[in-house]
């Protein structure tokens, strides 16, 4: 009986903070690092390297938290080529099971499939910034304190 108690107890905590479903923070690492893989291998991009990070939804930064993976790769040269190039990508993506953005907002160019977004930065020579993808995880994690800083991603989890 106490067990139950206890478990209707937690359940309302969830829906109340709005996550019916909270993630762990491995989970919610898993399903950008698993995201990033598929990128990378279904784009068969080229000089790649990734950070994870944890990220709070809100301007709070408290709970929940998502993760977050960034992609660097060896992009076009140019604003213009770089901006040709993500729209290849993003055909190339959605010809294997990514659609439109949903509800994330952004300015930039973006796909999303199983509640993750993937968003494109074209590369700016005048600026030399750029040339990258962010992925950013469902806002699932209970469990995370504060946001992190970047830890790279090891080679062989995006390949």
């Amino acid at each position: 009986m106490l067990t139950l108690a206890l478990q209707s107890c937690s359940s309302v905590r969830n829906l109340s903070e709005g996550v019916p479903n909270p993630m762990t923070p491995e989970q919610s690492r898993a399903q950008v690092v698993s995201a990033a893989r598929e990128i990378a291998t279904t784009l068969g991009l080229k000089g790649v390297s990734a950070h994870f990070s944890r990220d709070s939804c809100n301007d709070q930064a408290v709970a929940p938290f998502r993760g977050v993976v960034g992609i660097a790769y060896d992009h076009a040269p140019t604003l213009e080529a770089s901006r040709a190039e993500i729209q290849q990508m993003i055909a190339t993506l959605k010809q294997h099971g990514w659609g439109g953005p949903g509800d994330f907002r952004t300015h930039a160019s973006a796909v999303s499939k199983q509640g993750v977004t993937a968003v494109f930065d074209p590369y700016s020579p005048v600026q030399n910034s750029g040339g990258s993808i962010t992925i950013y995880g469902e806002c699932r994690d209970m469990t995370t304190k504060a946001n992190t800083l970047p830890e790279p991603v090891p080679q062989d989890q995006l390949a």
